[in-house]
Order: structure tokens, then C-alpha cells, then sequence
């Protein structure tokens, strides 16, 4: 009968230790989570306050190298190889609606790049400081590029100019 006892004391100590250290882990998961809440109540009033503020526009069309430097930069700093960025190809403006606006998109051509390397270098180029937008994103892969993690991407980059419609005397 000592025996059960003991085996019983013992298997209750082992219940207890294993639940204490759930526990502490539990503790630790709810205080990750809270602060994770805490961001991502900051980011949501930043995206709210970003929202509020009018869209930059530009005064004039960008000169090419006005945008073609940039991109180039930002896809060296995410570290795509130049020879990756197949194509820049500007497009003429289009008016939006009957607004004082015209949207000037510009199509980038990539092959071969990781899903990582081409999210750091949208990131980039879409910082609102930049003035640019992403429009669209297609992605194409091949078997060789399945085998890399590497995609084609084409992406349509666009700006804003301020360009009111001129009336006829």
C-alpha cells in the first residue's frame, strides 16, 4: 500500500511540474501576443493617419532616368542581378475619370528572382515617399525556375501627375 502511495505522490508531482511549465509557457505565448496586439494597433493608426493624408502627385511627367534610377537601385538593393531586370517599359498617362489627374504606369520585366527579392524590392519602390504605386503583379515559373524558387515577374508601377483637363475658351 506504501508503494501505490508513493507511485501516486510521485505521478502527482510529475502532473504538477508539467503543469507549471505549460503554464509559464502559456504566460509567455499571452505575453508575445500582447505585444504583438500593441504593434499592430500602432501599424493599423499609421495605415489610418497614411489613408487620411492626400495622394502625393507629381507636377509634371518623370523624365526616364527620373524612373528608371530608381527602380534600377531598388531591385541592386534587394539584391536582384542587374541582368534579371529584363525591361522597363514606360506607358503613356492615362486620365483618371474626369479628375485633375493623369496615372502614368510603368511596366518592369524580371525573370528568374526569389518571391523574397522581388517583395524587398516592391517594398522599396512603394514607399510613400517615392510616390510610386503597385498597379498589378503577375507571376510566371518554369520548371527550371521551380526547381530554383525563382518566378518571372511583371509589375506595373504607377504614379499619380497633376494635370487639370484644359478648358476651351
Amino acid at each position: 500500500m506504501a508503494i501505490y502511495l508513493a507511485a501516486l505522490l510521485a505521478l502527482l508531482a510529475v502532473c504538477a511540474a508539467w503543469s507549471l511549465g505549460d503554464l509559464a509557457g502559456q504566460r509567455a505565448a499571452a505575453h508575445g501576443a500582447a505585444e504583438n496586439l500593441v504593434r499592430c494597433r500602432r501599424l493599423a493608426g499609421r495605415i489610418r493617419a497614411l489613408r487620411r493624408r492626400p495622394a502625393r502627385a507629381a507636377e509634371r511627367e518623370r523624365q526616364s532616368a527620373e524612373l528608371t534610377g530608381p527602380i534600377e537601385r531598388a531591385a541592386r538593393d534587394a539584391g536582384i542581378p542587374s541582368d534579371r531586370l529584363v525591361r522597363i517599359s514606360p506607358e503613356p498617362a492615362r486620365r483618371l475619370g474626369e479628375s485633375a489627374y493623369e496615372e502614368k504606369p510603368t511596366r518592369v520585366f524580371l525573370k528568374r528572382v526569389t518571391l523574397e527579392d522581388l517583395v524587398t524590392m516592391i517594398h522599396t519602390l512603394t514607399d510613400p515617399e517615392r510616390g510610386l504605386d503597385l498597379k498589378s503583379l503577375r507571376l510566371a515559373a518554369t520548371s527550371r525556375g521551380v526547381a530554383e524558387g525563382t518566378w518571372s515577374a511583371e509589375l506595373v508601377l504607377t504614379y499619380l501627375i497633376y494635370k487639370p483637363a484644359r478648358t476651351r475658351l
